[in-house]
């Protein structure tokens, strides 16, 4: 166990560095800073802006095989079969998430 110390000793003191790390602030942001930030649901119209005008659409044109498409097609049809729950859970993790509730 003596011929461990010295290489023991030099990692922990090369790694001090990184748990030794300040806090990250607490404080709200500045108003100027939150300016600057991208507000909730720019990235979704921006990302249906461009599927619209096709801005990002490949040149080369992908059809769907017959029998996949008539597979897909099918699964759609089948999911009209079964009844949407009463209630959806909003959480996470939410045990009854998704279960009807009467």
């Amino acid at each position: 166990m003596n011929t461990h110390r010295p290489l023991l000793l030099t990692l922990l003191l090369a790694s001090t560095p990184l748990w030794a790390q300040p806090a990250a602030p607490t404080t709200a942001p500045a108003p100027g800073e939150a300016a600057s930030r991208v507000a909730v649901g720019d990235a979704t119209r921006s990302l249906l802006q461009r599927q619209r005008e096709g801005s990002d659409a490949s040149p080369v044109p992908r059809p769907i095989d017959g029998s996949v498409a008539e597979i897909s097609h099918q699964r759609y049809l089948k999911s009209f079969q079964t009844e949407l729950p009463l209630w959806f859970g909003s959480r996470l993790g939410d045990a009854s998430a998704g279960s009807a509730k009467e």
